[in-house]
């Protein structure tokens, strides 16, 4: 593998600069599927069309939308020749990704989601970069907005730092590349990795970890990767609205397709002769991956979960002493808890002790001289709210 890191942020600009001269006319397919996003449809399909990079084939999947998504759509085909408005009844985004994806004739695809929009030269610097160094896929960065909504580990994730990859091994780029997974419109992919050697599709079984269990698939086939710097992509961040999200069925279903996503993955990788060889760091990825998908569960769901997961390393065949080191202190707390004996009743038990045990440390800090006293020396505006301990009693 070569592996080149450049600290000039100008590296993209003056591509581009170099090839402006040179007439570049291949086509973009922009798939886009849209389910009841009327509200920030038109700032979507406003940033595609507006685009300085013309030669685009616009194919929006209306997903059996029950707002006005669909009107905004016939209303956008009528005003701009390039769209195609395909519709289907509501069955998710990869069951409409893959209708677009069937249809599209552009020699690359962009993947864009129909809350977000584009910077408005996002494929003049695409498509000029990838022609110039004869890419199969480019990668790039986003910004968030709301800024301040965004977590931190969004914004670190989506800002991309410059690189070549090239003559690379299947799990050089997928493993070691951050923009690799999971977010799609970080992509600009060459259409053929989609159809050869074979055609690869989103698997519409899944209703999550679709679009990584693909990008599992094509990211590897690319023989020439580049990552670029600039933030060519608009991310929509919605809060979540309440709490109890974060432990509701919906976790849950997503520790089950991340256990999905991980057989599928071996699967796949079988199907594309690289298994056998790059089985260790497979491996590695495996037990990263399903440790942090299930570390925050109740204890009966990690030992559920690590049994399941203990098994597919059986199953094929994974030797643990494959996996890196860095995660075989994971890989044994897995261990652990496929073999925890306890009892829900037990864990309650445990859990209310330690809400206790840091209820007397919250008490004992709100009663502290210390405390009082670096209220007082501090301004009224950045004082911690006490109403938020009203219910702890004193």
């Amino acid at each position: 593998m070569k592996n080149v890191e450049v600290e000039e942020k100008s590296v993209i600009e003056e591509i581009v600069e170099e090839t402006k001269e040179k007439k570049i006319d291949v086509k973009v397919s922009v798939i886009i599927p849209v389910y009841n996003v009327e509200k920030y449809l038109k700032q979507c399909l406003d940033s595609v069309i507006t685009q300085t990079y013309t030669n685009l084939e616009i194919i929006c999947v209306d997903d059996g939308s029950t707002d006005h998504s669909l009107d905004i759509l016939r209303f956008y085909e009528k005003k701009d020749s390039r769209i195609k408005v395909l519709t289907q009844k509501n069955q998710g985004p990869s069951v409409a990704r893959n209708r677009a994806l069937d249809v599209a004739t552009g020699k690359y695809i962009s993947f864009v989601d129909s809350d977000d929009y584009l910077q408005w030269n996002a494929y003049e610097i695409l498509t000029l970069v990838a022609e110039q160094n004869d890419l199969d896929l480019i990668m790039f960065g986003a910004n968030v907005f709301p800024y301040e909504q965004g977590e931190p580990w969004i914004k670190e994730k989506l800002s991309t730092s410059y690189k070549v990859y090239e003559q690379t091994k299947p799990s050089d780029v997928i493993f070691h590349e951050k923009a690799s997974v999971p977010f799609l419109w970080l992509h600009f992919v060459k259409r053929n990795l989609f159809e050869r050697p074979w055609k690869i599709r989103f698997d519409e079984t899944m209703n999550l970890a679709e679009d990584q269990l693909l990008q599992f698939q094509y990211v590897p086939r690319a023989k020439k990767v580049m990552v670029i710097d600039d933030k060519l992509y608009n991310y929509r961040v919605v809060r979540q609205a309440s709490i109890m999200q974060l432990y509701s069925a919906r976790k849950i279903q997503k520790v089950e397709m991340h256990m999905t996503l991980i057989q599928k993955v071996i699967e796949a990788w079988k199907a594309e002769g690289y298994y056998e060889t790059e089985v260790d760091n497979l491996a590695t990825w495996m037990t990263n991956f399903i440790f942090y998908s299930i570390v925050n569960l109740p204890m009966e769901f990690k030992k559920k979960y690590s049994l399941q997961f203990l098994k597919i390393m059986e199953e094929n065949s994974v030797c643990e002493y494959l996996i890196a080191d860095y995660e075989l202190r994971n890989y044994e707390t897995m261990k652990e808890w496929a073999n925890w004996s306890g009892s829900s009743k037990e864990e309650l038990a445990n859990l209310k002790e330690s809400i206790e045990c840091e209820k007397y440390e919250i008490l004992e800090t709100l009663k502290s001289r210390a405390f009082h006293m670096g209220r007082k020396l501090t301004k009224k505006s950045k004082r911690l709210d006490l109403t938020k301990f009203d219910q702890i009693e004193l």
